[in-house]
């Protein structure tokens, strides 16, 4: 009785091996990087959704299959600069660029849900982080009540479902505060 084999190879980055059922993007010449391999790129290369025209379905555009493997090792060398100088730039350990913002009600004596709509420049955001609003140098403080992802193909990854990650689109951070006014363009840092 012949054992057919699950794994489909191993990281050429890392060493780790890849099955059908592991997470991983497959590079131009049909190279596969794991998931942690992966994510050291993605703030330079973040997914981004699309819907076609007549249509509902959503389409993933991965940037990072564009790649062959040899471009994406220089580029990986020049990972920590670039978030180096991101850091430099905004000054912060972590900023969220605020594209559009939604508001719902929250009852009668709550503050309403603000839905600050955009992606994760670089660094981590989680639920219950206390973080500033930042428009034209002046900030509010506030905290995160949620944080919801956009998914394509990862609806399967539970852990990550309420983390704002570099990289990843990023649906909207929820705020739930008196007098905090968001807007688009404005910067939430932490």
């Amino acid at each position: 009785m012949a054992v057919k084999r699950m794994d489909t190879g191993a990281c050429p980055i890392c060493g780790r091996a890849l099955s059908r059922f592991t997470t991983h993007v497959t590079l131009k010449d049909d190279t596969k990087i794991c998931r942690d391999c992966e994510n050291k790129l993605r703030v330079k290369y973040p997914l981004s959704y699309y819907i076609r025209s007549r249509g509902t379905k959503r389409y993933r555009k991965d940037p990072l299959q564009e790649l062959t493997l040899m471009e994406f090792l220089a580029e990986l060398e020049g990972v920590k600069e670039y978030v180096e100088d991101l850091r430099e730039k905004y000054g912060f350990n972590a900023v969220y660029q605020v594209e559009d913002i939604t508001m719902e009600p929250n009852g009668w004596f709550d503050p309403p849900l603000i839905f600050a709509k955009g992606r994760v420049v670089y660094g981590f955001f989680d639920i219950g982080d206390k973080v500033r609003v930042v428009r034209r140098g002046v900030g509010v403080d506030a905290e995160i009540k949620g944080i919801n992802r956009q998914f394509g193909e990862e609806q399967d990854i539970i852990d990550w479902e309420h983390r704002g990650e570099p990289g990843y689109p990023c649906d909207s951070i929820v705020f739930s505060q008196k007098d905090l006014i968001v807007a688009p363009g404005d910067i939430i840092v932490k």
